[in-house]
């Protein structure tokens, strides 16, 4: 879970934690009137600001300043951050509390259902009893992990001295409750994405260390305290920061380190070619991460002037009616008035979005200069200019395998989801250095991004295959003289190949003539009636051949019916209903008659590193799941063209 949902996720545990409150709340109010508790999100005393900030109404353990501190960000329902727990316990033990701070923050995952109310309930204590309180509780509840429940976070809080109707007004106050939220935030903020996850001297370290390995991190980051000059507020802000902003940028790419060829194209760019660091964003004008990412990516070309060259290519999701619209009128806009033109009017569909119907369009249209008709033509697709840029910035997403938005990748290094500035900052440093380090090499400044994209990689770019043989044995369709061949290795009750064979034939009615589909069985082992059904295939063929086998194939995948029909009593009634014999059918299901050249198409699609179905080879090319339309016509157009190329005579006939 994002932070950005984490208010309205807290809301309901806390009513809960402080349901019978109200009384106690009026009783308390009239006989004091208790200290106002610092806001949430305030400094502690004497605390210098950092990028990991310990605040007044955290937990902490030893002197304010003490050389090294330990954030620990914990959720109580997780097993490693109980034994995390326990390791700082024994850590506070070895240092004294001029060397060590301990600083506990919250980060309950939404995946274990009472570690927030577990949450709201330490801080609720901690705000109440003091640090030593927050201990005491935090040691019950990790003791007691698996029997948490509301009853007993009362209870464990009346045992650490907090009475019950403090307790209840504390855990139903705003503050609690905005605390948690703020820890969560930070947490995001700086780059912990589970639990346990540790920041020494601002050093992330995400995982359950053990006393050894926590040790020699204090140990390191004491050394380097003590050589640094200066006070103990600059020699401590100092350290934090450094260490921050370089674990964050590791931790950011630690799971995805390779450099993504992103080609920059003839996409709208906003700075100049020069500039060292190269953000290309892929992006949705409905999706309303996008709408957040976009604001924050032009915050961060603000904050760097010269120094970042933004380039927008476009991802319409499929199921944002109103995302593909609105990018053919942005790219309507460029058409006219250039890149600036065009930035001026993406600002406006994120600031209408996600209400991007026809007359908002239309009215955006007339704002930036387009005339009723030249907007009308192209919000319905009807140019083909800007329906070829929107659908190239769709294949180059599918080469870097950019399946979400917004999709951003920085010098060619990968940012998936609307993130927190902290996170692009942290990478886009690192990027910096990486092209100073090129200039320093000789490297023209314009040159700087295509050298730094020599090595990159396009994984999910078409990969060509070796084309199967059409056998006389598998069935086909289509002219046997159609220049491009469609293998598909196919599985009768796999729920992906119905779906494909739907595709397949809006695939056909859009290259009529051009097409032949070549059957291949490929029933997977966990699916009962794959392979008597593949049997059954194979037996319609033999009985009536390729025109009873597809008739069999529309039947079983429900092509018309729009429910497939695979079971044994099926395959037997299709056969009847086609004419079939149904006795030699049922005999065939049940051997292994067609076993052989069933087992050759698995070792064929074995051969070719298919794994699972469907999957296909168009033309030249592999493509593997249910995947759109878009994605077979891509590898038909680029089989058509290779093929034109490579054999003008056979084309010119």
């Amino acid at each position: 879970m994002t932070p950005r949902h984490w208010v309205t996720w807290l809301l309901p545990f806390v009513l809960i934690l402080g349901c019978a409150s109200k009384a106690a709340n009026r009783s308390k109010s009239a006989d004091a009137a208790p200290e106002a508790p610092a806001p949430s999100g305030a400094l502690a005393p004497g605390e210098p600001a950092t990028p990991m900030p310990v605040e007044a109404d955290d937990a902490r353990f030893g002197a304010s300043t003490a050389e090294v501190t330990v954030v620990a960000f914990l959720d109580y329902q997780c097993r490693y951050c109980r034994d995390t727990f326990g390791v700082l316990l024994e850590l506070r033990q070895k240092y004294d509390a001029e060397t060590l701070r301990i600083v506990f923050k919250h980060l309950p995952l939404e995946g274990h259902p009472m570690a927030l109310p577990a949450a709201i309930a330490a801080q609720a204590v901690s705000d109440e009893g003091g640090p030593d309180a927050f201990l005491e509780y935090s040691e019950l509840l990790f003791t007691n992990q698996a029997s948490i429940d509301y009853v007993l976070l009362g209870e464990w809080a009346t045992q650490v001295g907090i009475a019950r109707s403090v307790y209840n007004e504390a855990v139903s106050s705003e503050l609690t409750l905005e605390k948690v939220a703020t820890d969560a935030r930070l947490a995001w903020r700086r780059g912990a994405e589970g639990t346990p996850t540790l920041f020494v001297n601002g050093r992330l370290h995400a995982a359950a260390p053990s006393l050894e390995e926590l040790s020699q991190m204090v140990d390191e980051e004491l050394a380097q305290m003590r050589a640094t000059a200066g006070s103990w507020a600059s020699r401590y802000a100092l350290r934090v920061t450094e260490n921050a902003e370089s674990t964050l940028a590791t931790a950011l790419l630690a799971a995805d380190p390779g450099d993504y060829r992103v080609p920059v194209g003839t996409s709208p760019a906003l700075g100049g070619a020069d500039a060292p660091v190269t953000l290309v964003v892929f992006t949705d004008y409905q999706c309303p991460y996008c709408k957040r990412a976009d604001a924050t990516l032009h915050e961060l070309v603000t904050r760097h002037p010269g120094a970042l060259r933004l380039i927008f290519k476009h991802l319409p999701l499929s199921f944002h009616q109103a995302a593909r619209p609105a990018a053919r009128l942005a790219e309507a806009v460029r058409k006219k008035g250039g890149d600036a033109a065009f930035f001026a009017v993406s600002a406006d569909l994120f600031a209408a979005s996600p209400e991007l119907g026809p007359d908002v369009l239309a009215g955006l249209g007339k704002r930036h200069g387009l005339d009723a008709k030249t907007t009308e033509l192209a919000v319905s697709g009807g140019d083909p200019e800007i329906e070829r840029a929107i659908e190239r910035d769709m294949e180059l997403a599918d080469d870097v395998e950019a399946a979400g938005t917004p999709h951003i990748f920085i010098n060619g290094k990968r940012l998936a989801g609307a993130r927190p500035l902290e996170h692009f900052e942290a990478v886009v440093r690192v990027e910096k250095q990486r092209a100073e380090k090129r200039l320093a090499a000789g490297v023209a400044k314009a040159a700087v991004y295509a050298d730094l994209q020599a090595g990159a990689v396009q994984p999910g770019a078409p990969q060509a295959v070796d084309v199967p043989p059409v056998r006389a044995e598998n069935p086909t369709r289509g002219p046997e003289s159609a220049p491009i061949a469609i293998h598909a290795f196919s599985d009768f009750e796999c729920p992906f190949c119905r779906k494909a064979e739907l595709t397949l034939t809006e695939l056909e009615r859009a290259y009529p003539g051009k097409l032949r589909i070549v059957w291949h069985d490929r029933p997977l082992d966990f699916h009962p009636l794959a392979r008597p059904a593949a049997r059954a295939g194979r037996e319609a063929r033999r009985q009536g051949g390729d025109a009873a086998f597809w008739k069999l194939h529309a039947l079983l995948f429900g092509l018309e019916g729009g429910v497939a029909a695979v079971s044994h009593a099926d395959v037997l009634a299709h056969a009847k209903t086609l004419g079939l014999d149904v006795a030699a059918m049922e005999k065939a299901m049940d051997s292994e008659l067609h076993d052989a050249a069933i087992d050759r198409d698995i070792a064929l699609a074995t051969e070719l590193g298919f794994q699972g179905t469907p999957a296909f080879v168009v033309g030249e090319f592999s493509l593997t799941g249910a995947r759109d339309l878009r994605h077979f016509k891509r590898l038909v157009d680029r089989s058509l063209a290779q093929r034109s190329t490579a054999e003008p005579a056979v084309e010119s006939r």
